[in-house]
């Protein structure tokens, strides 16, 4: 029987900082994925966690003054795991204690673990 063909991961970037938000892009693709997105507010990114054929996502936490958390509860409920990526320390009261925090500035090796753990708990 022949090895499956390897399968492009989907990575949805949820990033309101364009030059991050090019930055993660490069990166992936340079790694292989598919970066779905980057998008740059919430109401296109709880679509796309609603409807798009994810692997995984990295969410900024802060976009525009507001978290994440409902394209967070989104993506939980289809089980696809996430990450946040962040400038700032993780808030007090944030529901998503389990949830791995990359902290910006990273560096490409930062990144490339991250999504290592990420896509690994895809597999699980």
């Amino acid at each position: 029987m022949p090895a499956e063909p390897h399968k492009r991961r989907n990575v949805l970037v949820l990033e309101d900082e364009a030059v991050i938000a090019m930055m993660l892009q490069d990166e992936l693709e340079s790694l292989g994925i598919h970066v779905v997105g980057p998008v740059s507010n919430l109401a296109s990114a709880v679509t796309l966690a609603e409807t798009a054929e994810l692997d995984a996502a990295l969410l900024d936490l802060n976009i525009n003054g507001a978290y994440a958390t409902e394209v967070a509860d989104t993506l939980r409920a289809r089980r696809i795991p996430f990450m946040f990526v962040t400038g700032y320390s993780r808030p007090e009261g944030l529901r998503y204690r389990d949830v791995e925090v990359l902290r910006k500035p990273f560096t490409g090796l930062q990144l490339r673990l991250a999504l290592i753990s990420l896509l690994n708990d895809r597999k699980a």
